[in-house]
């Protein structure tokens, strides 16, 4: 049955794709950007309240490379950027960025285009005073007391997001950000699109899928963001993730030359710094003024991992053992950035209420991860008194009538961590998982193997065998 389905799709895909290509995007103004003048930039308006077509609009920031083969042209390639927070016309627009992302067998067959999504940079962004913001310049709550006024500081933010952001602040989840995504399909003249969705952008590619499934040509869906999850669920399932990325460190660390703590015990030594950063002791050498805590220690270890910069976490961990001048009394770990909070808080409602709650959320994490005691994202704290409703709330994913999407993850990802993909992926149900096994955030990127399975899916919609792995690009 499943085997007759993917025929008819195809079948369907493929007439859509006989039609006429929309070279020139009649419906978009475009004119060199300013950071580049080989990248075309434009604006194309969408409602802020979609629910009223016809009310205020704001200007939608788009940028496009066209195929470098136009005799060849497949599509547009829509880029749904990660995030939350970050824009996808500097990933389009930036040289470097743009050859890590999209290989050149992609970039000569299709038209890649990306855009700001509303709230960010150049699309009507979320603005909030940086006195309110200053006041979220605590540790982790360690009491009744520090959650309490944790709670009261996110109201006093979330007002002033309000109060200078105006009425768009309702509405930034990422159901609307999907239909601003129809509207430059609509306005790029294409009846079908191709979309690579990497990381936070993978809820606005699972949303896509749910309300426009017949106008996909192909999806990926990759570094997957579990939307279905509770707040509790992810947080537990990141810290189990963080603490299998820093294994992969610790057996490399012990085998390899290259690794500057090699000899030593590396897990002793990091132990030793969350009992610092637990008992207030512990600044950033980066930093002498910012006392570094559970989290903001986790993010430090963590965060190269990411990039899979083994030598990174290793100088990390030696700078943060080392001495360095006292810190300051009084000072705090750093300010939050309030804008990718908001946008996360409109997908994701926090059902932690209390400190007793995040306490035991708490231990449930650091029991799955010894280690490293926690994920790096602070997922508990995020959201605990927003603004505005949760307009997007988690729920399992409905998609019907869409043709077979591929989901790609890294085995080692502690942002977005391979047990999501796999949920995401069995709630798609028509999805093939295909699983990097190596470290790192990205999947679809990494070594050849992956470059060669994603750039089949999208240009002739070749769909992977079931359970297909690539295997990890050594590291150092």
């Amino acid at each position: 049955m499943r085997t007759r389905i993917f025929a008819l799709l195809a079948a369907v895909a493929a007439l859509v794709s006989c039609a006429p290509a929309a070279a020139a995007a009649p419906g978009v103004p475009w004119h060199p950007c300013e950071d580049n003048a080989k990248v075309e930039c434009a604006v194309v308006p969408v409602p802020i309240d979609w629910a009223k077509p016809d009310g205020p609009k704001i200007d939608l920031a788009v940028a496009r490379r066209p195929a470098a083969d136009p005799a060849h042209r497949a599509g547009s390639l829509v880029y749904a950027p990660a995030g939350p927070g970050s824009s996808g016309v500097d990933a389009v627009a930036n040289d470097q960025i743009f050859g890590l992302l999209f290989p050149p067998e992609q970039a000569a067959r299709f038209d890649v285009v990306s855009f700001d999504p509303r709230g960010v940079r150049r699309s009507h962004p979320v603005l909030c005073d940086e006195k309110a913001l200053g006041e979220l310049n605590h540790p982790a709550p360690r009491n009744a007391a520090e959650f309490d006024r944790l709670l009261a500081a996110q109201a006093a933010l979330g007002r002033s997001c309000r109060d200078r952001t105006g009425p768009l602040i309702d509405h930034l989840d990422s159901n609307v950000q999907a239909r601003d995504l129809d509207a430059l399909r609509a306005a790029l003249g294409e009846q079908t699109l191709n979309i690579y969705a990497l990381s936070y952008g993978t809820v606005l590619g699972q949303m896509y899928a749910e309300l426009f499934p017949g106008r996909i040509r192909t999806l990926v869906l990759d570094a997957n963001v579990d939307h279905s999850a509770s707040t509790e669920r992810t947080d537990v399932t990141g810290s189990r993730a963080a603490q299998e990325s820093f294994d992969v460190f610790v057996r490399w660390c012990a085998a390899s030359a290259a690794c500057s703590l090699r000899g030593k015990d590396v897990k002793a030594i990091v132990a030793d710094l969350y009992a610092k950063a637990d008992a207030g002791e512990l600044t950033d050498p980066d930093d002498p003024a910012v006392r570094l805590d559970r989290g903001s220690l986790a993010q430090k270890i963590l965060e190269p991992l990411g990039n899979a910069d083994v030598a990174g976490v290793a100088r990390r961990i030696a700078a943060l053992a080392g001495p360095r001048p006292a810190a300051r009394a009084g000072a705090g770990g750093p300010a939050p950035n309030a804008l990718p909070i908001y946008l996360f808080c409109a997908d994701h409602r926090n059902d932690i209420d209390s400190y007793r709650d995040l306490q035991r959320v708490r231990a449930r994490s650091a029991a799955v991860a010894p280690d490293v005691k926690t994920g790096w994202h602070g997922v508990p704290q995020l959201c605990a008194n927003p603004p505005f409703r949760t307009t997007n709330p988690p729920h399992r994913l409905h998609v019907r009538g869409a043709p077979p999407i591929l989901v790609t993850n890294s085995r080692y990802d502690d942002s977005t961590p391979h047990a999501g993909a796999v949920r995401v992926a069995e709630q798609i149900g028509n999805a093939a998982l295909v699983t990097y096994d190596g470290l790192g955030h990205g999947a679809a990127p990494r070594g050849r193997c992956m470059r060669d399975v994603v750039s089949a899916y999208l240009i002739d919609r070749r769909v992977p065998a079931a359970g297909t792995r690539c295997p990890a690009v050594p590291l150092p």
